[in-house]
């Protein structure tokens, strides 16, 4: 895109904010109605209105009429609750417009179908959730704590078009229609929380925030690039914070402390939170701290433990020597947060959050006795502070709002790495990225039943980085190339402008919307040097990236129960510094920037994998990666029933993906990233192409590196269901399925999700004897996912293919050598080359691979199998102030793994919670 473009889009954008200085904002004043089911008013019903960012504009409560007159607000969206002892809350968009006359009426029912909103789909208004274009999945606090819950990423389990990967217990990576990593844009109240370090694959970010510290978490489905920016391809997750109360009448003090233990992980926890509130101060204050300890699996077995892996052994021989549990999957966490908001008047507010994460003892699994049998593989440290203040004005000219907000994200993250012996060097990563977020919205209207809003974003990122290689036998520490260039620098401004309009008489809703990225980066020579001055390979680079993108939506209610949605738009991921400056061991081997790829006139691998033969493609520089999105979707709801099916097409340009690097046979490099590296014996492919791959000292693999090559393409459905078929009973489910494929060469895609479902039956006695009580029973069903790319089949998470040499390599380390003695594998009494032979016989077909040599590799699995999983929950109140949610899950203990995972999940797993308000 030229500069002159680049240029055109802005002024188009601040045309359309001149545009909207012919409308005028009106101030109008709504009274409601709240009533049951036989439209009996309910007195003292609680009414609370709020901004699209969260903000308490207004509290009411119900006359003996039931009705209650809101204050004088400006046209606009706003997030209603409406509660009432002996009810289920319930959630709704409010409308300000001015054709709006007569009191709106609300309907609270004793069951649990409710209505909800979503302030994510379209940024700076308030929707629907039920009715919204895009498919928005959420869960509030009250569902997720009442379940046993490692980490934030698990309070999406269970939800249409979502898949939670975890590589180890401490972690969790939601995928999105088949993506994750920085495919997946992950935000706090709207404020972005992605930085330029997150890497491709599956991330452990979002467990930096403590479960705790979220009231709700809402799951867009599909490109979100106009709303959020670089990174929403496929889709958003928008952790929602709780939001102070204000008491009209005085000032009060409450709070809640609660504690929890869950069985499969031994694990516990407590937190704590108080809350202050007057009639223009509030604020909310919390903390919690929680344990857990190794996990056991279903049956207490390990699908793909080392030794399961390497050696050949059963569940019997394994349980005898490492015992029932995942060793090295336990982890703690601690955090706090504080929310401040003030009322500065009836039209102003302002807020400020505050919050805290640690993580300590996470370890990766897999790389451990999970698969790869590795000596030492830490995260630490992991840690979060985060904190933003936000001004909201009403009323202010001819805009209906204006909302500023300044952010501070400040991550840090490292590994402690070692080989299979306790000789290995030592490798030492530690990152930390500090990013001053700024963002400025405003709203307003175009005549009665149309609305505009716009703004700017820059975030500014700074990068530190350090790697340290100790040797453990001298302990002497040698300082390397970091992971990421230290003192690199990043830039993200985003400029958008979003249109919503509603016609004939609100049957048509529609929205269209652009917004203009840039991204900008450099690194420092200066910044990257020993002690002694000596260079560590980084030299001064500076580089742009620009794009546009779009989207556009209609829903048309062809009755008073149907909706008709359509969709249309593109979502963009501008490279990062993962793509751009990564460098050092990952899942698949040692991968390198492209630009020192490129420098080295490397030929693009057809795939990651370590047999990759040459494309004709030589590697170039990175650009921006784009998704195009279509889906159509409908929806059907009464009183008691709502069902939705959404299908969807969209296909990924230009992805920025890890490839082999190969070299002509007579050009092979003899360094590559200021890295010696020597040539790896080619197969007899490769030697026809007259290539070869190399590789580093650190890891045997052939060298990788990210680049934009090919295109791929995912389609799918989402449905799921809400009935209420009695007062007290209720059911609800989901049912998902995609499919994808990468388009040159046509073949699967990496860890493709499998098609996924899940029921639940639930009882709500309400009132029984002076308690509350829940009961659900609920289920989790998975299908099989045989459909596996070649990086599939040799990930330890999920194919775990092994080599006759790696089977030698692991028996010579130093994770097993209390049993190894004379050379002998003391629990089955064999020499290395009898368990080879045993495994992976010379000659033999294994799985379709046929063993030819020690480098043949064939895979443990050639599927992720398929389960069904049951559980059961409810919740009690003991008295007005105490309660107690208690869960046993997977009640029939099954034994299975959620595909793409580094460990087994949970088996039986009873868990209570015990809560304490005041």
């Amino acid at each position: 895109m030229t500069m002159l473009h680049s240029l055109l889009i802005a002024r188009g954008l601040f045309c359309v904010a001149l545009f909207s200085l012919f409308a005028f904002a009106q101030s109008l004043t709504r009274q409601l109605i709240v009533q049951d089911a036989t439209n009996a008013a309910i007195p003292g019903a609680l009414v609370n209105v709020q901004s699209a960012h969260g903000a308490a504009l207004r509290e009411a409560v119900t006359n003996g009429d039931g009705l209650v007159t809101l204050g004088a607000l400006p046209t606009g969206s706003y997030q209603l609750t409406i509660s009432a002892h002996g009810f289920s809350p319930q959630q709704m968009r409010l409308t300000i417009s001015a054709n709006d006359d007569g009191a709106l009426r609300v309907t609270l029912r004793p069951d649990t179908l409710r209505n909800a909103v979503t302030v994510t789909a379209q940024r700076g208004a308030v929707e629907s959730a039920d009715t919204s274009a895009q498919l928005v999945s959420a869960k509030d606090a009250s569902e997720f704590r009442a379940r046993p819950l490692a980490t934030l990423g698990n309070a999406l389990q269970s939800l249409p078009g979502v898949l939670v990967q975890q590589s180890t217990a401490g972690q969790a990576s939601p995928f999105l229609r088949g993506l994750t990593g920085y495919q997946v844009l992950n935000l706090i109240d709207g404020v972005r929380f992605n930085n330029a370090t997150f890497r491709s694959g599956p991330n452990q970010y979002l467990a930096f925030v403590e479960p705790s510290q979220a009231e709700r978490v809402e799951a867009l489905l599909g490109p979100a690039g106009v709303q959020y920016g670089s990174d929403a391809l496929g889709g958003t997750i928008n952790v929602l914070t709780a939001a102070p109360r204000f008491n009209r009448d005085s000032f009060a003090v409450n709070g809640e402390m609660d504690s929890f233990a869950a069985s499969a992980d031994a694990g516990g926890g407590a937190t704590a939170k108080v809350a202050l509130g007057s009639s223009r101060f509030a604020a909310v204050f919390g903390g919690s701290w929680q344990r857990h300890n190794d996990l056991r699996a279903g049956g207490g077995i390990d699908s793909r433990h080392v030794l399961r892996r390497f050696f050949g052994l059963s569940n019997a021989q394994m349980r005898e020597l490492v015992g029932t549990r995942q060793q090295d999957t336990g982890f703690a966490q601690y955090g706090w947060q504080a929310k401040l908001a003030a009322r500065l008047d009836d039209s102003q507010s302002l807020s400020l959050w505050v919050q805290r994460g640690v993580q300590s003892g996470v370890r990766g699994y897999k790389d451990l006795w999970g698969g790869l049998g590795r000596m030492r593989s830490d995260f630490a440290p992991q840690d979060l502070h985060f904190a933003y203040a936000r001004y909201e004005k009403l009323k202010l000219g001819w805009l209906d709002s204006l909302t500023a907000t300044l952010s501070r994200n400040a991550q840090r993250d490292g590994t402690v790495r070692q080989g299979l012996r306790a000789t290995d060097v030592l490798t030492t990563d530690d990152n930390a990225v500090n990013v001053l977020g700024y963002a400025v919205q405003a709203t307003t209207h175009l005549g009665a039943r149309q609305a505009l809003s716009f703004g700017s974003e820059l975030y500014r990122e700074a990068i530190r980085a350090s790697r340290v290689e100790t040797n453990p036998v001298s302990n002497i520490g040698t300082q390397r190339r970091a992971l990421y260039p230290n003192g690199s620098r990043y830039r993200t401004l985003g400029l958008y402008a979003q249109h919503s309009a509603e016609w004939f008489g609100n049957r048509l809703r529609a929205n269209l919307g652009g917004r203009y990225t840039r991204v900008s980066f450099a690194t420092f020579a200066e910044h990257n040097r020993t002690a002694t001055g000596a260079s560590l390979g980084v030299t001064n680079a500076r580089d742009s990236f620009q794009d546009a993108t779009y989207n556009a939506s209609l829903t048309w209610r062809v009755s008073e129960h149907m909706h008709l949605h359509a969709l249309a738009g593109r979502g963009l991921r501008a490279p990062n510094l993962n793509d751009l400056g990564a460098l050092g061991l990952n899942d698949l081997g040692y991968e390198i920037p492209a630009t020192e790829a490129a420098a080295a006139n490397a030929l693009l691998g057809a795939s990651d994998g370590e047999n990759a033969l040459a494309t004709s493609l030589k590697v170039n520089g990175l650009r921006a990666e784009k998704l195009y999105n279509y889906e159509v979707g409908a929806t059907w709801q009464t009183r008691r029933f709502y069902a939705r099916a959404q299908v969807f097409d969209a296909e990924l340009k230009d992805p920025i993906v890890r490839r082999t690097l190969l070299f002509a046979a007579n050009d092979a490099p003899l360094t590559l990233a200021g890295l010696r590296v020597t040539t790896i014996a080619p197969t007899a492919e490769q030697r026809t192409q007259g290539v070869v791959t190399v590789a580093t000292f650190f890891d045997s693999r052939a060298v990788k590196a990210f680049v934009n090559t090919g295109a791929a393409k995912y389609y799918g459905v989402e449905s799921l269901f809400r009935y209420a078929f009695a007062a007290r009973w209720s059911a609800e489910g989901h049912y998902s399925y995609l499919v994808g494929r990468e388009l040159n060469p046509n073949r699967f895609i990496r860890r493709l999700p499998p098609q996924q479902g899940a029921l639940a039956l639930r009882y709500q006695p309400g009132w029984w004897r002076g308690r509350v009580a829940l009961l659900e029973l609920s289920g989790d069903f998975v299908g099989a996912q045989s459909r596996l790319s070649g990086g599939d089949l040799t990930d330890e998470r999920i194919g775990a293919a092994r080599r006759r040499s790696d089977i030698a390599a692991f028996f010579r380390g130093s994770l097993i050598q209390s049993y190894r003695v004379n050379d002998v594998f003391t629990p089955t009494n064999e020499t290395l080359l009898q368990i080879q032979n045993r495994l992976l016989p010379l000659g033999a077909t294994i799985n379709g691979v046929k063993i030819t040599d020690d480098n043949s590799r064939a895979p443990l699995y050639v599927k992720t199998a398929g389960y069904a999983v049951i559980h059961l929950r409810g919740s009690l109140r003991l008295s007005e102030r105490l309660q107690l949610d208690w869960a046993a899950m997977n009640l029939l203990d099954k034994n299975y793994r959620v595909h793409g995972s580094g460990l087994d999940a949970p088996g039986r797993n009873v868990f209570a919670r015990l809560r304490y308000a005041f």
